[in-house]
């Protein structure tokens, strides 16, 4: 894939961000790094050839100047409660396109309400292009279609990283004093934090699955229009201590998953669930074919990736797959066959 198209990838010094870059230029992109580290900066782009610019989010005017020959701004800075608003609005201001990869519920609720802008701008807006919010969103889209439109809608993610970054602890961090939510009759409503944990079928067993204020609950609403919506943070299953080394080290393989489960106002159901490998290996491979889908296509507005791709957007990342699963009763599920693979 080479794409002439120039765009910039913020935040390029970072864990995440330095994946994003070294996958853009596996891809045959050559984005403009940038970043308020100049030395991290600079030292990163010598390495991958690539062009730089050092520049704080924070500087309205410096960051105008800095996406004046470029067609789409990526976003991997967080903690995105500092650095959304501020580089979304000079996207805004330049017409420029402005994806990241947050997951955070407020920075969700900033950028969706710039939808009507961003229609007059003719510009896309668009959080969450990492593995949280494109795995649980393209499921939602999907099991939401499955049973018409569904009213009540649970999305989890479960994240397995060989190595995972700093950033996700700086940002759940940042997030935790504005307490736990879900989507109730259409509306966001406040619920105790760590309450309402439930279990959820995986291939490897039952799993403990906690209520999560992020970023998902808006997408999925954006995706699906379902009234009543609860995103879920899962947790491995514990270890059977009994397992021979073999079958330890065979769980080791790092995967990650989505689920999501919608149900109609007739009470139908659908259940799904998308594995992959480490997540933060997907990220990299979404946030770049979200840059691809937004350079090629015509999207105006704030969405999600699936609203704006659709539900098999994440199939097209390697090594990825959706399963269908029947539930049976509540506590036992069956899981069907993949019905895509890439």
């Amino acid at each position: 894939m080479t794409d002439p198209r120039s765009w910039m990838l913020y935040g390029a010094n970072g864990y995440t961000g330095g994946l994003i870059a070294q996958h853009a230029v596996d891809r045959g992109h050559h984005p403009v790094l940038a970043g308020r580290n100049g030395p991290e900066i600079s030292a990163l782009a010598r390495r991958l050839g690539l062009p730089h610019r050092v520049v704080d989010s924070n500087d309205a005017a410096a960051v105008q100047e800095a996406l004046s020959d470029v067609e789409l701004l990526l976003n991997a800075a967080g903690p995105f409660l500092h650095t959304a608003g501020p580089l979304s609005e000079a996207c805004l201001s330049v017409g420029v396109h402005y994806l990241d990869i947050s997951n955070e519920l407020q920075v969700f609720r900033a950028l969706y309400g710039l939808n009507d802008r961003a229609h007059r701008a003719g510009v896309c807006i668009m959080p969450g292009v990492g593995f949280g919010v494109v795995a649980t969103n393209c499921l939602a889209r999907y099991v939401s279609e499955a049973v018409g439109t569904a009213e009540h809608l649970e999305v989890a993610t479960r994240i397995a990283s060989a190595q995972p970054g700093p950033g996700a602890a700086a940002t759940m961090q940042e997030n935790l004093p504005y307490g736990g939510w879900v989507r109730r009759g259409g509306h966001l409503v406040t619920q105790e934090l760590f309450t309402g944990v439930t279990r959820l079928k995986f291939p490897d067993g039952l799993c403990e699955a906690m209520p999560v204020p992020t970023g998902d609950l808006e997408a999925a609403f954006q995706a699906t229009g379902a009234s009543n919506v609860t995103a879920y943070a899962v947790s491995p299953p514990a270890p059977d201590p009994s397992a021979s080394e073999t079958e330890i080290a065979g769980a080791q393989i790092q995967r990650s998953f989505g689920w999501a489960r919608a149900t109609s106002s007739d009470g139908s159901t659908a259940t799904a669930l998308l594995q992959t490998g480490d997540s933060y290996s997907f990220t990299p491979a979404a946030s770049i074919r979200a840059v691809e889908e937004t350079l090629d296509g015509s999207h105006s507005g704030a969405s999600s990736p699936a609203s704006a791709f659709g539900a098999d957007f994440a199939l097209s990342i390697k090594d990825t797959a959706r399963i269908d699963i029947v539930e049976m009763t509540p506590d036992l599920t069956a899981i069907g066959e993949s019905d895509g693979s890439h």
